[in-house]
């Protein structure tokens, strides 16, 4: 099976499942999968460092994951926060080295805060989801598209040696497209164009914080958990950047209007 073709098998199983999951379950079961979602990117967040800190990559480390996603998605964000410092210091303690503690910060506030992002969506319309993965699904496949057939200058070669700006403007309008269309089918306020137009820029600069990360401890993939695509973290880093970006949207410009 071809590169292309184990991809696009894969992506479609995945797609099928994720869209199915959000339609049939109840949303305190959709969170909870969200959790465990956090917990897979905490997972391979702590294997792309392990070499750097020794023993980070631990059974506790993913239950304070799991927790603190609990906590963010089901109690109040506070908590996480402090589950999240009680553990980095409890770290940085152990192998007394601040460096610990920053690195146990930076993967728990990554893998947990972004990731459930996602949760918190759903809690406010379940199907607003839709349209974040309008937004982002459509850009990466007209950037991957775009990129493969007319890509001709770089934008990161430091980050992303594949990525061009040609694939990254193409990205952009396929997202606002999508966006647009999506809105105007399902009858959502105009104003939602404005989380569409900033996720279809910062969904990029996901993708690219991801590589940074990856280039750092020269890594390819964040994992080999899915066919063709690498890891959940390969899958989600544009979309978890996004999602940010329509919670933001909902919690305060939407009160504004």
């Amino acid at each position: 099976m071809n590169d292309l073709l184990k991809r696009f098998v894969s992506a479609l199983v995945l797609a099928v499942f994720v869209i199915s999951s959000i339609i049939y379950l109840p949303v305190d079961m959709l969170k909870v999968g969200v959790s465990l979602i956090s917990v897979l990117a905490v997972y391979e967040l702590t294997g792309l460092l392990e070499d750097r800190f020794k023993e980070i990559k631990n059974p506790i480390t993913l239950i304070v994951a799991f927790l603190s996603s609990l906590s963010v998605l089901f109690v109040d964000i506070w908590l996480s926060i402090f589950i999240i410092t009680l553990y980095s210091f409890y770290i940085g303690h152990r192998f007394w080295n601040l460096s610990y503690t920053v690195n146990s910060v930076f993967i728990l506030f990554y893998g947990v805060f972004f990731v459930s992002s996602m949760g918190i969506i759903l809690q406010i319309d379940k199907y607003l989801i839709f349209l974040l993965f309008a937004v982002v699904w459509v850009g990466d496949t007209v950037a991957y598209f775009v990129g493969k057939t007319l890509g001709k200058h770089k934008m990161a070669p430091k980050l992303s040696p594949k990525k061009t700006w040609e694939g990254a403007v193409g990205s952009f309008f396929g997202s606002v497209v999508a966006g647009s269309i999506f809105i105007y089918y399902f009858h959502y306020n105009y104003l939602y164009l404005i989380p569409v137009i900033l996720s279809a820029f910062l969904l990029q600069v996901g993708d690219l914080f991801e590589s940074f990360i990856k280039r750092q401890v020269n890594k390819k993939d964040a994992s080999n958990l899915i066919p063709g695509h690498g890891g959940i973290l390969d899958r989600i880093d544009s979309l978890i950047f996004a999602s940010v970006i329509f919670v933001v949207w909902e919690k305060v410009f939407s009160k504004l209007v």
